[in-house]
């Protein structure tokens, strides 16, 4: 991600795209639990708040601590590279988690509905 802005945004578009595929599914499907969809909606929600509040990492070092301003933005570029591809690989996880729970949450006879419509 190129900055703080566009990493929360794609953190919140990816948590709604989510949210909507599990409800959008109920409705069409009504055989999955309600209270499944409501625990993986709250799941969700979650997973966005927390992963939206460790965005706003600072880099804690003053430019007067390096000998060039060169130097310094270089060490800090580092720093959020490294840092934000941390975050996202923690929450690439906690989505692939979210989506198996989606998949288990469907009913057999939904899953083999679903296949027969994708064949076709």
């Amino acid at each position: 991600m190129a900055n703080k802005r566009e990493l929360k945004k794609f953190i919140r578009n990816t948590c709604g795209a989510l949210a909507s595929e599990i409800i959008i599914a109920r409705a069409v499907f009504p055989a999955i639990s309600r209270k499944e969809v409501h625990d993986i909606v709250a799941q969700i929600a979650a997973l966005q708040c927390t992963t939206v509040a460790k965005v706003g990492i600072v880099f804690d070092k003053a430019p007067g601590d390096y000998e060039s301003a060169k130097e310094y933005h270089k060490e800090r570029k580092q720093y959020f590279a490294t840092a934000f591809k941390a975050l996202i690989d923690q929450f690439d996880k906690d989505v692939e988690a979210i989506v198996k729970r989606m998949n288990a949450a469907l009913p057999e006879d939904v899953r083999a509905e679903i296949k027969a419509t994708v064949s076709e």
